[in-house]
């Protein structure tokens, strides 16, 4: 039996550019934004490239979403192709996706 203190399903993985996060099926469970110092938007795609279904479009701004700690943006959706994160020309940022 999973031990819920200790066995979480989900995996993380660290992004600042444009990435394929998962390549098939699975669940977005979070995006965290750790930091940015260039706003920018970043494209959330159910697919495993850039084209396709989009989850979200996350507008980063340093003027508006300063802050010291991170920010956690819960989704917990099912993506049925894949999972990709773009990055515009202008984005500077550090996010971990939790994922599985």
């Amino acid at each position: 039996m999973p031990n819920p203190v200790i066995d979480f399903p989900w995996t993380h993985q660290h992004v600042d550019a444009t990435v394929q996060v998962l390549p098939g099926k699975g669940v977005l469970h979070s995006i965290v934004v750790n930091g940015l110092t260039t706003a920018g938007d970043v494209t959330v795609r159910d697919n495993p490239a850039a084209a396709g279904n989009v989850i979200a479009i996350i507008h980063l701004d340093v003027t508006t979403s300063l802050s010291v700690q991170p920010i956690t943006l819960l989704y917990d959706c099912e993506c049925l192709f894949g999972l990709h994160l773009e990055y515009d020309q202008a984005l500077v940022a550090d996010l971990t996706v939790n994922y599985h």
